[in-house]
């Protein structure tokens, strides 16, 4: 009998929350499931309420920056249940926060795909 929830093999992988780390350096595509608010705990003794990002490809959730926010605000309108089912990109970044380098995720519009060229049958 298989194990239903096989042993993870690294440390990230035990994180509940997408991480950078987690894209191993690729741009993914992937659709909105929800957005959740969720009790986080940055700091020791230390809790917050984040909305956290839910993708329909992934069982980790993503907790949104204040310029993901901004972004799905942007692009979805102000209605947060507007951006479920859209789909976004997902790339790691570098960005420099209170003089310290920190990489973090960064949505985006997904990459439009060219349609497909039609092959010499559909032609005739």
């Amino acid at each position: 009998m298989s194990n239903p929830n096989p042993t993870p093999r690294t440390w990230s992988e035990t994180d509940p929350y997408l991480k950078a780390a987690h894209l191993g350096g690729k741009t993914i595509t992937a659709t909105i499931r929800e957005i959740q608010f969720v009790e986080v705990h940055p700091r020791p003794g230390q809790v917050e309420i984040k909305p956290v990002m839910y993708f329909a490809e992934s069982s980790k959730g993503l907790i949104l920056t204040s310029t993901n926010k901004q972004y799905l605000r942007a692009t979805f309108g102000d209605n947060i249940a507007a951006s479920h089912g859209k789909r976004v990109t997902l790339r790691a970044v570098t960005k420099r926060i209170a003089g310290r380098d920190v990489d973090t995720v960064l949505l985006g519009q997904p990459i439009p795909q060219p349609a497909a060229e039609k092959s010499a049958a559909d032609q005739k």
